[in-house]
């Protein structure tokens, strides 16, 4: 399964987004010219760990570049604990 799926500006994720997942994500994503701010839709994750919040980071830094923004929705609750736990929770609302 691919683990993310584009459509225009918006990034659905898919499946387990864990540190083994993100090497491949990354790739799919290097190249984004961004043209346009992008919208996360985690609706379809299932397990997550820290490594998918470093991810957004970096997504986000990104498109600070070209002066375009990453939002994030459907945040899955174990992500909210773990944004939480860390003092990140407003990078990822």
């Amino acid at each position: 399964m691919n683990p993310i799926e584009f459509q225009n500006n918006n990034w659905i994720m898919k499946g387990d987004i864990t540190l083994n997942q993100v090497p491949s994500i990354i790739k799919l994503t290097i190249g984004y010219e961004w043209k346009n701010s992008v919208l996360i839709d985690l609706i379809e994750v299932e397990e997550v760990d820290t490594s998918l919040l470093g991810l957004i980071f970096e997504w986000k830094r990104q498109a600070k570049k070209y002066n375009k923004t990453v939002s994030v929705k459907n945040t899955p609750a174990n992500l909210e604990s773990l944004a939480k736990l860390y003092g990140v929770e407003e990078f990822i609302s």
